[in-house]
This record gives C-alpha cells, structure tokens and sequence, in this order.
C-alpha cells in the first residue's frame, strides 16, 4: 500500500518538476509557462472570489458584479502560484455596499443588464491565505 501510495505521489510530482525550474542568480523557483488547470479546481475558485472582491471595489458602478461562469484557467509557478483565469462576469441585482445577507441574482432589466469576459491575474499563496490581483483586463459583451 505504501509503495502505491509513493509511486502516485511521484507520478504527480513529476510533470511539475519538468515544468518548475530555478533561477540560480536569483535562487527562485521558476515555471516555464502557463499550463491549463481545472476551472473548478479549488484554488482557483478561491482566486476568483478574490478578483471579484477587488473588481468591485475598483468598479464605480452602482452594481455588484457576480462570476457567471470561469471560461478557462492557467496555473504558472513562481516565486508564488499564479493563475490566469478567464471569466465571464455580468452586473447583479444588489447594490453596493453589498449586505452580506443579500441574496444577489444576475440583473434581469434589460436597461441595466450589462456583461463582460475578464481575465485576471491573481498571485497567490494560498497556503498562507495571500491573494494578490496582479492584473485585469475586461471588454464588455
């Protein structure tokens, strides 16, 4: 049981190891590109919620925006696991500042309803509970 427990571990330590370097004159960990994860992977739900937080503070709008749907997911490792995720996020019902008790549903008046496609750069250490949104872009649908 134990050498099946070992020979799983490796085999998924393994592709990491390929894909994760180290930049001797920096001495950090380093990944050599994005490679895609699962959207419902729990981390990056976790990025996600964070992104939203923060994009909603910044926005000026009137509205809270919600997550429809995460469209796809990259995870790169650096000093930090960094996740490019795409998402496809539309105004809500609720007003801010959002009551917590407030059970928000994407905006059904065809004059307010309003949608877009984001894609966020989210750092994390989510061991440690740090989530940084690095970068965001958005384009109205």
């Amino acid at each position: 049981m134990a050498k099946l427990l070992w020979f799983s571990m490796l085999i998924l330590i393994i592709p990491v190891a390929l894909a994760v370097g180290v930049d001797q004159s920096k001495n950090e960990v380093v990944s050599k590109y994005f490679e895609s994860i699962n959207t419902s992977n729990a981390i990056v739900k976790q990025c996600v919620w964070f992104a939203m937080k923060e994009y909603n503070k910044e926005s000026e709008d009137k509205y809270v925006f919600l997550a429809d749907k995460t469209l796809h997911a990259k995870l790169q490792i650096t000093d930090q696991m960094e996740y490019q995720i795409d998402v496809q996020i539309s105004r809500s019902n609720c007003k801010k500042p959002l009551n917590h008790t407030e059970n928000c549903i994407t905006q059904k008046n065809s004059k307010l309803e309003k949608k877009a496609n984001c894609s966020f750069l989210v750092g994390a250490l989510p061991w440690n509970g740090q989530f940084t949104l690095m970068n965001k872009e958005c384009k109205d649908i």
